[in-house]
């Protein structure tokens, strides 16, 4: 019988990422009040990093837990996070401000939507396929996971981005309430955003370069894959465009027929347009990760399945030891 002392390290260092993500939140919670009360400015910063970084540390630590299973070195998931969220955040602003189209209309707002998600899925898996160049055992389960932590980098640091946005707008008027909406926004969403696609693209990226395949390579599941989650990505991009196109169809403002964006709203919206908007804004959020998450789920399985029906294919490497 395998030795029952080493059950009990190896499982709760893989729910180590509840543990994370619980005292997370409780110190996120202890900092925004204190600034609240305090007004202390200097506060500002450690909100920014707690609130965009809590999340995505999190599914870093569900990582690491799984380094064995996946056959992934803590060396490369720490750069593929680093290297997301510093090198593929500016490499793919800088290529959106000189690719994409900047004119309006039906044709320039898809474009812009569906180009961003593009770029920015061509520069994570750039950033995967870098630190993962040398990895000798590449797994669909361990592109995944690689994946979702190359997305969790990048997530991190456009979240701090974004709450130092809304803190510049909002400077004079509750800025702390202001970063907290956008960082409580961007967390519950993040699961479902980044960490999904490229773990998806991730996935098809290792399963073209598993053994005896060699190295990396474009395949048809990688092309199809990329196109799926850029459309994802775009999808999600103008899920608020299309709720304000939705919502001024339904409330009897008439439907606009041209490609939805955030500038429809023709003074301000009343009551009953604003319940109306976020109802179909949140609806087309929960379709567009509903599909990502379905997508997830059946591609692990796939894998899996693959896996342990392959030829002289073991139990699975996290199988438990069933010796008498």
């Amino acid at each position: 019988m395998a030795d029952q002392s080493l059950r009990v390290p190896i499982a709760a260092g893989k729910r180590a990422w509840i543990a994370m993500l619980v005292t997370g939140v409780l110190v996120w919670m202890l900092a925004a009040g204190v600034t609240a009360l305090t007004g202390d400015a200097i506060l500002i910063p450690t909100l920014f990093l707690i609130g965009s970084f809590l999340v995505p540390v999190t599914v870093v630590t569900f990582a690491l837990a799984r380094l064995d299973d996946c056959r992934l070195t803590t060396n490369v998931v720490l750069k593929g996070f680093l290297a997301a969220g510093t090198i593929g955040v500016v490499v793919s602003a800088v290529t959106e401000i000189y690719l994409l189209p900047t004119g309006a209309g039906p044709v320039g707002n898809a474009l812009g939507f569906f180009g961003v998600g593009a770029i920015e899925e061509v520069s994570k898996g750039a950033v995967l396929v870098a630190v993962a160049w040398r990895v000798p055992q590449r797994t669909v389960h361990g592109g995944m996971v690689l994946g979702a932590t190359v997305g969790a980098g990048f997530a991190a640091f456009e979240s701090t981005g974004y709450a130092f946005w809304a803190y510049i707008q909002h400077t004079n008027d509750h800025p702390e309430l202001t970063i907290l909406q956008t960082e409580v926004s961007r967390a519950m969403l993040a699961p479902f955003g980044h960490l999904t696609w490229t773990a998806l693209l991730g996935g098809a990226l290792f399963a073209a370069a598993a053994p005896p395949k060699g190295g990396f390579r474009v395949t048809r599941r990688v092309i199809w894959t990329f196109l799926g989650v850029s459309a994802l990505h775009g999808a999600w991009d103008a899920s608020y465009g299309w709720g304000i196109w939705i919502t001024q169809g339904l409330t009897g403002n008439g439907w606009i027929a041209d490609w939805p964006d955030g500038t429809y709203w023709e003074g301000s919206p009343t009551q009953r347009e604003q319940w109306v908007f976020q109802g179909t804004y949140d609806g087309t959020l929960a379709v567009v990760a509903l599909l990502g998450v379905v997508w997830v789920i059946l591609s692990w399985r796939h894998a899996r399945h693959a896996a342990t029906s392959a030829p002289g294919a073991g139990p699975p490497i996290n199988a438990p030891d069933r010796q008498p």
